[in-house]
């Protein structure tokens, strides 16, 4: 968003055409949204005009009585977060001296919101501007104007998730603590970001295992995590219990302590530490198990196919995948749980009940979960 002009023009007309000519201007793009409208005693009001605006269309256009005025804008405080946050900017580059051109490279077009947590674009921190802008003196006072524009408390960088075995959040805390606390969808959520990552681009998997009927079942989680998946089923989906497997302890922390928030840690039971340990010890169990993990859960689905109980029951399974081998990736999978149920002695019928995309995980790859059914036959 370009900085406001300090004159402008105004289109001049009755207060009771107001209405009718404000929707034609913008309409047209003319009406400049950056500079508050005027009114004047003698019943009339005027409306900032955009560089576009020609006068002698404007005229025609508007077909009611109206004079161009030329004056100096009263510039409108910007509503929208974009807009804000652009102006903290532009405010604190003015006070310390700073060029103005540091604008387009320290402002992100996009962040995360965790509570009152927003977490920016790695790229941010590879830039140019933004190293220069960072060493300055009073940078905390730019952290703390950019959160309350963004109307939050704490501010962080999110670079890359850590290649270990925690998956590790790598947040870079700028202002404010990483200790998050947020409600999503009914469900409050509860860790520490520099610790542990939460997907919030998959909300809508979480918001549709949410919706489906686990009343009265025993639910296995092999990658719980903070309880992406966990906390809907516990909530909203109505499990009796929920065996959560998770291997990071700043994760399990952040489980537990939502668990208790939400009300639901009487029907939770976490098993802390490697899921490959841990699942052997819920054989033949479950009526359902979820298996989230990125890019690929495979790890896990032998010992998930043996904790399904005698009756059979259903897998989640989560999978990135490239667009176009979606089909032949699902008609695999079928077939290796087939394969997994025969060599643990199961005579079952395996079949995938539903395909949900989730979302693009890179250009070509989706981010898909594959419910598979596996019904006992009479032997």
């Amino acid at each position: 968003m370009e900085t406001p002009p300090d004159t402008v023009r105004y289109a001049v007309v009755r207060r009771t055409d107001g209405g009718r000519v404000h929707r034609s201007l913008k309409k047209e793009a003319w009406l400049d949204p950056r500079i508050e409208p005027l009114t004047f005693e003698d019943d009339e009001v005027a409306f900032p005009l955009t560089d576009a605006a020609d006068e002698d269309r404007l005229i025609h256009l508007l077909g009611v009585p109206v004079r161009l005025l030329v004056q100096a804008a009263a510039v409108r405080d910007p509503v929208d977060p974009h807009g804000k946050l652009q102006k903290a900017v532009n405010d604190w580059l003015s006070a310390y001296g700073l060029a103005p051109h540091y604008l387009a490279d320290v402002i992100p077009k996009k962040w995360e919101r965790l509570g009152e947590l927003a977490l920016l674009p790695a790229h941010l921190s590879s830039n140019a501007a933004w190293t220069e802008v960072r060493s300055h003196p009073n940078i905390r006072a730019l952290w703390t104007a950019m959160a309350s524009a963004l109307q939050v408390t704490a501010l962080g960088i999110q670079h890359p998730i850590a290649d270990d075995t925690f998956r590790s959040s790598q947040v870079e805390m700028l202002v404010g603590s990483p200790e998050v606390r947020f409600l999503d969808h009914g469900i409050t959520y509860a860790f520490d970001a520099s610790k542990v990552m939460f997907s919030s681009g998959n909300v809508t998997e979480r918001r549709r295992i949410g919706t489906l009927n686990m009343q009265g079942e025993t639910v296995i989680d092999a990658y719980a995590g903070v309880g992406y998946y966990t906390l809907p089923m516990l909530v909203h989906s109505g499990a009796a219990i929920v065996h959560a497997c998770e291997i990071n302890p700043a994760s399990v922390a952040g489980l537990k302590e939502a668990a208790q928030l939400n009300g639901v840690a009487d029907r939770l039971t976490v098993h802390e530490g490697d899921n490959a340990l841990t699942l052997p010890a819920l054989q033949g169990m479950a009526d359902r198990c979820h298996l989230g993990l990125l890019p690929s859960s495979e790890p896990a689905w032998a010992a998930c196919m043996a904790a399904l109980k005698p009756t059979g029951g259903v897998l989640h399974v989560h999978m990135n995948v490239e667009e176009e081998h979606i089909d032949a990736w699902k008609a695999r999978t079928v077939e290796r749980f087939q394969q997994l149920a025969k060599s643990q002695g199961r005579h079952a019928a395996v079949s995938a009940e539903h395909l949900e995309k989730v979302k693009w995980f890179a250009p070509r790859v989706r981010h898909v979960v594959l419910d598979v059914r596996v019904r006992p036959l009479a032997p």
